[in-house]
């Protein structure tokens, strides 16, 4: 969807196992539209708040008897026009979260399975859509701490048939998860031992190095770094990597010609 970043990988909702990560997605891109609230699967339908556009300011609201802006002396029309400004400033906003919403409605319908599209029919909120989703396919909490845990298990071992790109996104995405489920395996410095030891087959210098300042940090007692960060410098690393190797084939056909 457009909202979601590019870093944001597709997941197609195809059967209960699905669920985690695909539910995931939608709710990251919510939230980082702040449109959550107004889709929330969780809230009541009657407790759900209404994304509505701003009331449009008039003349009336600095002076009660005008009619047009020419009935506002000079103070009055910067005051309307302060608040104009401001108004215009709300509707953009709206706009922006009014299209966040459909973009989302829409990766639903894209990402859904067929098999799975008979639920969401003739629903047209987007939180109706998800509701029926969870309800069909949303594990229960102990089924969501074992499904993540053999996620996160998995992702332990580089995969190499999968792009190291994607396998880095996987590995992001199933640790917010984990962290959000406090599943055990990602407490303290156990995640990034973890990921140390996964991406050695990759770049041994850069796991080496980041091993060696793990112990230190752990030693000195020093909170663990942020596992999201890491795997932001790991993949600028492996980009630059990637680049310098391309450049050295290059350079050395060149040579050979």
């Amino acid at each position: 969807m457009t909202t979601t970043s590019e870093s944001k990988i597709n997941v197609i909702l195809n059967q209960p196992s699905d669920w985690i990560q695909w539910f995931f997605i939608v709710q990251d891109t919510a939230e980082t539209n702040k449109v959550w609230q107004y889709i929330d699967p969780s809230t009541k339908k009657d407790k759900l708040p209404k994304l509505e556009p701003p009331g449009r300011p008039t003349p009336r609201d600095i002076l009660p008897n005008a009619t047009s802006i020419a009935k506002l002396d000079a103070s009055q029309l910067t005051a309307y026009n302060q608040l104009y400004a401001e108004y215009k400033d709300d509707l953009r906003v709206y706009q922006k979260q009014e299209q966040a919403i459909r973009d989302i409605s829409n990766y639903i319908v894209r990402s859904t399975s067929v098999a799975y599209l008979p639920l969401i029919d003739g629903l047209k909120t987007v939180h109706e859509r998800l509701q029926a989703l969870k309800t069909a396919l949303a594990p229960t909490t102990s089924g969501q701490k074992h499904e993540v845990l053999n996620q996160y298990t998995a992702l332990k071992v580089y995969n190499k048939k999968q792009s190291v790109e994607k396998w880095l996104n996987n590995w992001r995405n199933v640790y917010k998860l984990a962290e959000q489920l406090r599943l055990p395996d990602v407490q303290e410095f156990r995640p990034h031992y973890d990921f140390v030891q996964a991406i050695k087959p990759i770049s041994s210098s850069f796991a080496g190095a980041l091993e060696v300042d793990l112990i230190r940090k752990e030693r000195k007692e020093e909170p663990a770094p942020s596992i999201i960060e890491l795997i932001k410098e790991f993949k600028e690393h492996y980009r630059m990597q990637q680049a310098s190797s391309t450049s050295t084939a290059n350079s050395s056909t060149f040579a050979t010609l």
